[in-house]
């Protein structure tokens, strides 16, 4: 046993662990583990079980961390792993739970668990047999560094889960930070597509550009480390939450001309983070999760951006301008910006003989300086006239056969359909007129 100021690292039995006051706090995700993972666990009890040694050790499940908040102690790391345990250990041994839980996917995850396996035969353990390594810290923070780096024997923990977690403890009201907690599990979906997006716009920055802008190939790991970089270890410490808007003023008025939050702001730990996050993401589901919406800007998105092949680099790159274009300019717009802005990105995909590569369409990106000109524009009508004005450089030699000539057709036919349907405004398409006239 080891022990420090702050620290108390031993190893004892699973059953031990159970003595204590064990409980989940707010800001930890729900139970999350399927039939995928416990199957996992069974097989490598049987594994342990078929061992031949004289001397066989206990099954060790891993490392535990609790932090010790007075008389209880809070799983920071251990959740889905305690919580599959106390589930088998009901069905093989008819014990019941020590554990309280609140968030309505754990209930339905355990419900499920529980259900597929009670008629199953188990190998599983006596919990006595079982060890692990419980790190046991007075100190949130140290608690809070040892669930980041630890490997949980599960499911592995993506940024935005770690930033969830080092957000939500930020907030130092009780019933706040269950507030907090109950809006992120509500609007999780395509927070981590979204924390990515705006890290890499954040990163792109032609006046403090970082060093390390992430590419396609960039794996989870490394996004863990970049996520947690920009939006942990790079935000300020105090509580308060800060919008950088832009303001439309005059003798007599003051208008708001952009989001709450721009894209590019300091932001600090908490509240601050969490509603920076939440607005990017409620824009980027706007913007990109098209459904059966009956309208232009839906009916372009599906029929052609998420349509049409071999321009995956072009498509991220327009979402990526796109999302800095709402959260400076708002929605009112979307349809003849997305038009041009189309006309400029794409025009890579017919004015290159080769294939398009990532890198092709990141050093157009930073020549055009086009995340910058958005998200430093004054007016729309400064950026649309940018995009107006942006010279072409489509030669018709460049679109015979293969995939270009496909993607070339396909535009065509869906502007000219359109174009001659009463319900679209023929001159919202003047962009794409302009492109596909280039070529004639």
């Amino acid at each position: 046993m080891k022990y420090t100021n702050t620290l108390k690292v031993e190893s004892i039995t699973f059953s031990e662990l159970l003595q204590y006051n064990l409980k989940i706090p707010e800001y930890q995700r729900p139970y999350t583990w399927t039939f995928k993972e416990i199957n996992k666990l069974q097989f490598q009890f049987i594994e342990h079980q078929e061992r031949e040694e004289t001397d066989k050790p206990n099954f060790y499940l891993g490392s535990i961390v609790l932090h010790k908040d007075g008389e209880k102690y809070n799983i920071i790391d251990g959740q889905q792993r305690i919580t599959t345990m106390q589930i088998l250990d009901l069905i093989k041994n008819q014990n019941t739970f020590n554990i309280s839980y609140t968030h309505p996917i754990s209930f339905n995850r355990i419900k499920e668990n529980f259900e597929f396996y009670k008629d199953k035969e188990l190998s599983f353990p006596c919990l006595g047999s079982i060890n692990v390594t419980v790190v046991i810290t007075d100190s949130e923070d140290m608690a809070y560094n040892f669930f980041e780096t630890l490997n949980t024997g599960g499911k592995r923990l993506g940024g935005t889960d770690i930033l969830k977690a080092y957000h939500l403890r930020g907030i130092k009201e009780n019933a706040k930070r269950n507030c907090y907690a109950l809006k992120w599990e509500k609007n999780q979906k395509n927070l981590e597509k979204v924390n990515r997006a705006i890290s890499k716009i954040r990163r792109m920055d032609y006046f403090n550009e970082d060093d390390l802008i992430p590419r396609k190939s960039t794996n989870d790991d490394e996004w863990k480390n970049i996520l947690t970089d920009d939006f942990a270890a790079r935000t300020k410490k105090q509580d308060k939450d800060i919008g950088y808007s832009f303001v439309l003023s005059d003798d007599t008025s003051h208008t708001i001309t952009s989001a709450k939050y721009a894209v590019r702001q300091p932001i600090n730990e908490g509240i601050n983070y969490i509603n920076y996050l939440m607005g990017f993401t409620e824009e980027y589901n706007f913007l990109f999760e098209i459904k059966d919406n009956n309208d232009q800007y839906s009916d372009f998105t599906s029929k052609v951006i998420n349509f049409i092949d071999g321009t995956e680099y072009l498509k991220h790159f327009y979402e990526l301008s796109l999302l800095c274009f709402v959260n400076r300019f708002g929605r009112e717009n979307i349809l003849e910006f997305s038009l041009y802005l189309f006309r400029v990105v794409y025009s890579l995909r017919l004015n290159h003989l080769e294939r398009i590569q990532e890198s092709t369409v990141l050093n157009f990106m930073k020549e055009k300086k086009l995340l910058d000109r958005i998200i430093n524009a004054f007016t729309y009508d400064e950026i649309l006239t940018y995009l107006k004005e942006f010279k072409l450089n489509i030669k018709p030699e460049n679109i015979t056969g293969g995939v270009k000539e496909r993607f070339y057709n396909r535009i065509c036919r869906f502007f000219n359909n359109c174009i001659s349907k009463e319900n679209y405004d023929k001159e919202l398409f003047l962009a794409i007129e302009s492109y596909l006239n280039t070529t004639k």
